[in-house]
């Protein structure tokens, strides 16, 4: 059995305490091999910003639930600190405990719990033997486990997608959300991870209101610099995302820009890093980087983060 890596909570508590700034970064499993021999090529560069971890998705109902954790054991063998995503939509418990103890047996310690979504075209289903959420998927990972991985869970600023009103664009019941953020850290979740968000005082009011509940752990906002307008309207109605009004007349007005329309999405989430950490609400950034270092890099430059 392969020596077990550092823990990420740990890494992150101790910087929290020093009031050390840091960060990470998120990829997927590409899904040809001409796409993972780029990302592969790609990841000196993402090494050399020293990132506390970098973590890989985990694709819908497990389709990627051979790729993920070969990816994963890849890049702990260059040195990186590798968190694991793992989701239980429609994944039986056998499949879900085979993941655990391949990352076990491989030293990967450090896991993000999600209940995930289902493949295209199925829908959500518990499964029999299975998780209906992802409390059910951390509380069987410290029943099973104990504290061998260090464990992340999602957080959303917003709302959960699925209880935020198409017409309102508020959440349900967002003090239900809280209640379940606490529940999923109570069971033994050690930081979170939010959901992508273009609004940075929505970010600051949740980080607020998860400490007013006792939500004492990190909480690592998600940054996604927006690229091209149909990504950009792709993911804000997947996650149903607020753009304030003057975003959105930007992103408007320079829609059939490219080159200037990349550079607004650099320039909107330097500016959100940049408020969040002089806000002292957190001190570490986790960026979404869709498998491309440039925008998340151009961000990094703004801050005086970036490595040549």
């Amino acid at each position: 059995m392969a020596t077990p890596q550092p823990k990420a909570s740990e890494i992150l508590r101790k910087n929290a305490a020093e009031g050390k700034q840091s960060f990470s970064f998120e990829f997927f499993p590409p899904k040809t091999e001409a796409g993972m021999d780029k990302l592969l090529g790609s990841m000196a560069d993402f090494q050399k910003q020293g990132p506390v971890f970098i973590d890989f998705t985990w694709g819908a109902g497990g389709t990627t639930s051979e790729q993920t954790p070969a990816l994963c054991k890849k890049c702990k063998e260059m040195g990186f600190i590798v968190n694991m995503h793992l989701t239980c939509t429609n994944m039986p418990q056998g499949k879900v405990k085979e993941a655990l103890d391949l990352c076990k047996e491989n030293g990967i310690t450090n896991l993000v719990a999600l209940r995930g979504d289902p493949p295209a075209g199925q829908e959500w289903k518990a499964s029999e033997d299975g998780f209906n959420c992802a409390l059910d998927l951390v509380k069987y990972i410290r029943a099973n486990y104990g504290d061998y991985f260090s464990v992340a869970v999602a957080g959303y600023p917003e709302g959960h997608p699925d209880r935020i009103d198409a017409e309102s664009g508020k959440c349900a019941d967002f003090d239900a959300e809280i209640a379940y953020l606490k529940e999923k850290i109570d069971a033994g979740g050690e930081y979170i991870i939010t959901q992508l968000f273009y609004d940075t005082d929505i970010f600051l009011r949740f980080v607020q209101t998860c400490r007013a509940n006792g939500i004492t752990v990190p909480i690592l906002p998600g940054m996604l610099p927006f690229t091209a307008y149909g990504g950009l309207q792709r993911m804000v109605g997947l996650c149903k995302t607020y753009l304030p009004d003057e975003l959105k007349a930007k992103v408007e007005e320079l829609k059939e820009q490219p080159d200037a329309f990349k550079q607004l999405g650099i320039d909107v989430t330097a500016e959100q890093c940049k408020k969040i950490l002089a806000s002292g609400a957190c001190n570490h950034l986790h960026f979404y980087t869709l498998n491309n270092s440039y925008s998340t890099f151009k961000v990094m430059e703004q801050l005086g983060w970036l490595k040549q």
